[in-house]
């Protein structure tokens, strides 16, 4: 009895001093040890861009671009310290994740390469090395394919580039057994956040709604609006994506998740066919949609080697 009170007590004691609240201040720490300083600027096209940056200048430049879930640090945080070895990291958040939001409302893909090419003029970023995950790894390659810039290396990895369809959007609803997609990624209410959890790792969970309220209000709540919109956005440009000619001269490493259910393994290798003798596909075992969170070591291994990584 008396162990059992004490489990109620310690998960009340959690609960009011707001498990998020310890998630921040944990990651933000994470972050700062990697040498990492958040920036929240406007930049010359008006929008307003909320980034992290290693700010050294000494490095070549390595941009991080994030997918759906939560703002950029919860997506990278077990990769900053390792990246930040050879490169200079900018982190930002994309439109409508954190506090980012573009001079008016836009939730295309082409918005988020506007928002992205946007920072790095403000930085004076000429060159510059690409990783991207799920959407962020369309963006990525988007980024890549328009810009100007010099891309020197891309990693990509769980990402619907090119050879995404509707007919896999229908599997993804069936398999996590939601409305739409839009609640899948962006949940109306804190349970919800259960089943972006197994998305991203594979694993079912059922944490109570008491321990997601904060996230969700943080995270989701406060434009919930705005990120759907972005996925309808990519809903309704899906045919244009897969119409898309990509002509990559740069190393590129595509990782994936050998059990990945949002986007499938034959999609990582339908994309090396694609991108040809410079693509190399690496697959992560037991891995799901994020191999970067729930297998760092494999990962970063993966990482380390492509990137020429030294101790």
């Amino acid at each position: 009895m008396l162990k059992l009170l004490t489990l109620f007590i310690l998960l009340m004691g959690l609960i009011s001093c707001s498990t998020y609240k310890i998630a921040e201040r944990h990651l933000n720490g994470k972050m700062k040890r990697a040498e990492m300083k958040l920036n929240f600027e406007e930049v010359e096209n008006g929008a307003k861009i909320e980034y992290w940056d290693s700010a050294d200048s000494t490095k070549p430049n390595l941009l991080l671009v994030h997918g759906f879930g939560a703002s950029t640090k919860y997506q990278w945080y077990k990769q900053v310290k390792l990246l930040s070895r050879k490169y200079r990291v900018i982190a930002p958040n994309l439109n409508y994740f954190g506090r980012t939001v573009p001079d008016s409302a836009n939730y295309s893909v082409e918005g988020q390469v506007e928002t992205l090419e946007a920072l790095l003029s403000h930085l004076n970023v000429d060159t510059c090395a690409l990783m991207g995950v799920s959407y962020g790894g369309l963006v990525s390659a988007e980024l890549a394919s328009q810009t100007g810039r010099t891309i020197t290396e891309m990693v990509l990895f769980d990402t619907p580039t090119k050879f995404a369809d509707s007919s896999d959007i229908n599997k993804v609803i069936d398999y996590f057994e939601t409305p739409s997609i839009e609640e899948l990624f962006v949940p109306s209410e804190p349970e919800g956040l259960n089943k972006l959890l197994f998305l991203a790792t594979g694993k079912n969970r059922n944490i109570p709604a008491a321990f997601l309220e904060d996230f969700h209000k943080e995270s989701y709540a406060y434009n919930l609006e705005d990120k759907r919109q972005l996925i309808g956005g990519l809903l309704a440009d899906m045919e244009k994506y897969r119409k898309r000619e990509y002509h990559f001269n740069m190393p590129i490493l595509l990782i994936w998740g050998e059990e990945d259910k949002v986007v499938p393994i034959s999609t990582g290798e339908q994309l090396a066919d694609y991108f040809g003798e410079n693509a190399k596909l690496k697959v992560i075992e037991g891995a799901a949609h994020m191999p970067n969170m729930t297998h760092k070591k494999e990962f970063n291994i993966l990482i380390e080697v492509f990137l020429g990584i030294t101790k």
